[in-house]
């Protein structure tokens, strides 16, 4: 799954990260790959083995090489693809430039990254993973322990589609002979009747003879990976697609809702004190005061929200630069000032 870190991370000795296959390997990414090779090697060595040679066992190995294989390549293509900005590539690796946030407010300034020490291309970001900036930058990818970029996206999305058709093989076909081991195999004539590989009563799992019961658990052991694979990468897929309708990144998506969610949340904290303020008021006039006081009226103005003029004015300001915002309320009425500052970061906020 795509993931975007959300916080600092240490990485004051760390060396920059050239792909997924640099090292330290991540856990996720060592248990996807875990993951990925026990489902390839019981399609091969238990699933297409205990069904009838003709046609059915050369149409499920044929079937599903045509997933496997091309799955593979992308896989790999994507752990060993450097996503960094050309001018971090052309400059040699060392490790990481200590960031002093008294010195700059952000880590890119007017697209001169003042870790990497090299100007970058508009959409650039610095991953605190990777310790680099990313030419296009999308997300951080735990799961290939990479980041997807502009070099790699289109990959990243092929390599998604690959794994919601064929995990969605994956569960018909274990779950189909889940289905047919409970046939009986002397008298049944059904499609779904296996033929076990060694003997009537003698299964293939991963090519070691084993019990009907043994096989039965295994493939309903694979019914269940492949099923709750195929759900994630669906919609991480559809989340992806959508993305893509609108022309946003993942990295644009999470900045977004964070500033609407930090601008809601501050409406509503002062939309609450407003309310208090106006009894309080209330409760201090006579009742001829009250029936001349204005009524307000909410007005908004190029994404600002205010009141009339006549009454207390606040104002909701986003003043960001990528994940740095700023968020002021101000009570004009009687020179109240209330301020609310939130640092979003993400990859450090860089």
């Amino acid at each position: 799954m795509a993931i975007v870190f959300c916080g600092p991370t240490a990485l004051n000795t760390v060396q920059r990260r050239r792909n997924g296959l640099s090292l330290p390997l991540h856990w996720i990414q060592i248990f996807a790959i875990i993951v990925i090779l026990f489902l390839i090697l019981m399609n091969y060595l238990t699933l297409c083995v205990n069904i009838p040679t003709h046609p059915w066992q050369w149409l499920n190995i044929v079937l599903t090489s045509l997933i496997i294989l091309p799955f593979l390549f992308i896989f790999i293509r994507l752990a060993y693809i450097d996503p960094a900005d050309d001018e971090v590539i052309k400059k040699s690796i060392g490790p990481k430039t200590n960031f002093d946030r008294r010195q700059h407010a952000h880590v890119i300034t007017e697209l001169y990254c003042h870790i990497c020490s090299v100007h970058v291309t508009e959409k650039a970001k610095h991953c605190s993973s990777c310790n680099k900036c990313i030419y296009s930058f999308d997300h951080h990818c735990v799961w290939l322990n990479t980041c997807i970029g502009g070099k790699n996206y289109r990959l990243f999305l092929s390599m998604l589609s690959l794994v919601v058709i064929g995990t969605l093989v994956l569960f018909i076909n274990s779950l189909l002979q889940f289905i047919g081991s409970f046939q009986d195999l002397s008298t049944s004539t059904s499609l779904l009747k296996l033929k076990p590989f060694y003997n009537s009563n003698q299964y293939a799992i991963l090519m070691i003879p084993s019990s009907l019961i043994a096989f039965q658990v295994i493939t309903a052991i694979i019914a269940f990976i492949a099923i709750a694979c195929w759900g994630l990468t669906l919609y991480l897929l559809a989340f992806h697609i959508y993305l893509c309708y609108h022309g946003i990144s993942t990295y644009d998506y999470v900045v977004n809702h964070r500033i609407n969610r930090t601008v809601n949340q501050t409406l509503s904290q002062f939309n609450q004190l407003n309310q208090n303020h106006l009894s309080t008021k209330e409760t201090e006039l006579t009742p001829q005061k009250r029936r001349k006081t204005n009524h307000l009226e909410l007005y908004k103005d190029n994404g600002n929200i205010n009141h009339s003029p006549k009454s207390q004015v606040y104002t909701v300001e986003g003043n960001h630069r990528d994940s740095s915002q700023r968020l002021q309320t101000r009570q004009s009425l009687n020179q109240d000032g209330y301020i609310l500052k939130n640092e979003s970061k993400i990859h450090d906020g860089y």
